[in-house]
Order: C-alpha cells, then sequence, then structure tokens
C-alpha cells in the first residue's frame, strides 16, 4: 500500500517565544502540531539542561506534518523569525496514513 508522502517540520524556540512561533506556523495554513518540552541539548552556545533554568530560556519543541507546499511557506517566514529569536527549524519527509488531513 502506497502512503501520502507528507513534510514534518520540527523546530526548536525558547518558551518566552513559542506562542510567536505557534502563530507563524498557524499562519502558513497548518491545521494541527505539537509541543513538547526540551528536557536537554546542546548547540552553538553550549549544553543546557531543564533543571535549574528559568521559563525564559527553557526550550519547547514543536512538531507539524503538512504538505511540502506548506512548509515553504512555514520555512520562507521562519527564516525571518530565526533571524530575530534564538532557535532552529528543519523538516524531512514522512509517510503518514490519512494524507487528507495534512
Amino acid at each position: 500500500m502506497t502512503r501520502p508522502i507528507r513534510k514534518k517540520v520540527i523546530a526548536v524556540v525558547e518558551t518566552a517565544h513559542l506562542r510567536r512561533l505557534i502563530d507563524l506556523i498557524k499562519s502558513c495554513g497548518v491545521s494541527g502540531l505539537t509541543v513538547i518540552d526540551g528536557r536537554e541539548g546542546s548547540g552553538v552556545t553550549g549544553d543546557w539542561v531543564r533543571d535549574g533554568v528559568s521559563e525564559a530560556v527553557e526550550m519547547k519543541i514543536v512538531h507539524a506534518v503538512m504538505t511540502a507546499e506548506t512548509a515553504e511557506r512555514v520555512f520562507d517566514k521562519a527564516a525571518v523569525f530565526f533571524e530575530r529569536y534564538p532557535g532552529i527549524i528543519y523538516s524531512h519527509d514522512v509517510e503518514v496514513v490519512r494524507g487528507e488531513r495534512f
């Protein structure tokens, strides 16, 4: 059985900027997303652990599945967003069931 291919977009952002990112994603036509807590990680600024950090620097991870066209719109707007706010965004192809939902 052939399953539809969609884009899964994942973004990591500080909690303080989460609402702005969600609004950006939804403004591109994304119908659903999931936000989970970032527990620990490292990047260009070094290692971080959620324990003992304030909400201002706590990280959230946003997952959303969408068409390739919608992902292009998200990436276009996210390029400007991530010039101003810290974080990353990336995507990859995923197979889905009920592709009409995305």
